[in-house]
């Protein structure tokens, strides 16, 4: 899977207490923008869900085909990525504040937010919250992954999924499938009965993205890992059912973005490990070959007060491309 980061600045102030560099601000991120009728004159809103799903593990890979070889000969390249050095209270933290910058955010367009409890009194027992444990992630033909999706603690801590980001997600089995389905149809239900705005905020958050070289008419694979923290595009959405109606519209982002730097040690654990460059793409790991099956692990060991600190400006960023979309 071959992954065009579009890379963020930290503001002077973050970068500064995080001893992180800077680097030069690009233009704001695209977003793609479904029923645009449904996300204008947003001003009164309630919160059905805000959730952020930190990637865990991913499994990249690559074959090719052998060209005019063929029969495979090109081999395959697979690079496996762990984050570590994260204890639940920081996925937490991290989400905490993400909700403060999206409350802050939406009070700044206009949006002010209501009492959530009449909604979640709507859900009733039919819409639960998701637990934290990793889950299965689904990105790419060959590309799995882990997710664990954390909930703000001003939302009574605990997810709920919407049914509009099943697909690379699970809500969690049979069940929790089943309340991803009944928190959009209740969040719909809302907005008619109401006249109220429903609001479902989903940041997916990496720890790495990586680029592959392959494909049949290739004579050799590979898989470059880059350490990048980034908010994935199309999953990392903001969807609204609008007051009155409930007609569904969605803003999601277009392309990834992320910011580059040392946000942790990042390791090749396969060979014992090594250091890499402190630069905006960190490369970690390339791995690959002519006619031969290559296999190499990754580990990014995070440093909590600088992982926050760089998750916290991803979220500005995406929350901002995204909280910009409801003047479409």
């Amino acid at each position: 899977m071959i992954d065009r980061r579009h890379l963020l600045t930290l503001t002077a102030a973050a970068a500064a207490s995080a001893g992180l560099p800077a680097w030069a601000q690009t233009a704001a991120p695209a977003v793609e923008v479904s029923n645009a009728a449904a996300l204008r004159g947003v001003s009164q809103a309630v919160v059905a869900s805000f959730a952020i799903g930190f990637v865990t593990n991913r499994t990249d890979r690559a074959r090719a085909g052998g060209g005019l070889l063929g029969s495979g000969f090109g081999g395959r390249s697979t690079a496996r990525s762990a984050l570590e050095g994260l204890t639940d209270a920081d996925f937490q933290a991290a989400t905490d504040a993400a909700y403060d910058i999206f409350v802050e955010r939406m009070g700044a367009g206009g949006v002010t937010l209501g009492d959530r409890q009449p909604l979640l009194d709507a859900f009733g027992t039919r819409v639960r919250p998701v637990e934290t444990e990793e889950r299965d992630l689904v990105y790419g033909r060959d590309d799995r992954g882990k997710v664990r999706i954390f909930g703000p603690s001003q939302l009574g801590g605990g997810a709920i999924v919407m049914r509009e980001w099943l697909g690379m997600i699970t809500g969690g089995g049979m069940s929790g499938n089943a309340s991803a389905v009944q928190a959009s149809m209740g969040a719909q239900n809302f907005a008619r009965a109401n006249n109220q705005a429903v609001l479902g905020c989903m940041l997916m958050l990496d720890f790495a993205n990586a680029e592959s070289y392959g494909g049949w008419h290739r004579n050799m694979s590979a898989v470059e890992v880059n350490s990048s923290l980034g908010a994935w595009p199309e999953l990392t959405q903001l969807n609204v059912f609008a007051a009155g109606n409930g007609r569904q519209g969605t803003v999601a982002l277009e392309d990834p973005i992320g910011i580059g730097g040392d946000f942790g040690v990042f390791a090749d654990s396969t060979t014992g490990g090594q250091r890499a460059a402190e630069t905006a793409a960190n490369v970690i790991g390339v791995l690959g070959g002519v006619g031969t099956n290559s296999t190499r692990r990754y580990t990014m060991t995070a440093d909590p007060t600088r992982w926050r600190a760089g998750v916290s400006e991803v979220a500005r960023e995406a929350i901002g491309a995204l909280a910009g979309g409801l003047s479409a």
